[in-house]
């Protein structure tokens, strides 16, 4: 009986710790800002959150100038969705591709790379988008080229 009820909790331990993942492919309807944007799938509408980047709030300095630089690189065009999880708000957590006729486009690295948005805080650890961040810092490309780039997170704690 004890390894019974044993076999059973494990099993219900892995049924219920599953990671969630997904990936799709759907078209961008908007853009909401350097890190969010809106897409159809199936006749659905969803939120995405772009995983790992934080880009300046819109009414911060340079956070139109983000918004507008994810607009013209994916609106309006199919892209892969790559999901992780799903935050606070029930918006999925994904990684965006955009495949050309040249080489696919990761798009979160390229808002990084770009100057349009910091790493995410709490991935601070991941070296191949805090490089491409060093290398758009050293650059000064984006929102780089000015002395008073505030985070995002600590730009919203002001706000509070």
């Amino acid at each position: 009986m004890k390894i019974t009820i044993s076999i059973i909790f494990l099993l219900s331990l892995t049924l219920f710790n599953f990671a969630y993942s997904s990936e799709y492919n759907a078209i961008v309807s908007k853009v909401t800002d350097g890190d969010s944007i809106h897409v159809i799938y199936k006749g659905n509408k969803l939120k995405i959150r772009l995983l790992y980047i934080d880009a300046p709030e819109l009414k911060q300095a340079y956070g139109m100038e983000s918004k507008e630089f994810l607009e013209n690189i994916i609106l309006n065009k199919t892209v892969t969705v790559s999901c992780a999880k799903k935050d606070f708000y029930g918006r999925e957590l994904c990684e965006i591709f955009l495949y050309g006729s040249d080489t696919p486009t990761y798009i979160n690295a390229k808002m990084i790379k770009s100057g349009n948005a910091w790493v995410y805080k709490s991935n601070r650890s991941n070296t191949y988008l805090i490089n491409l961040e060093k290398d758009a810092i050293y650059y000064k490309r984006g929102l780089w080229h000015s002395e008073d780039a505030i985070e995002p997170w600590t730009y919203r704690k002001l706000k509070k």
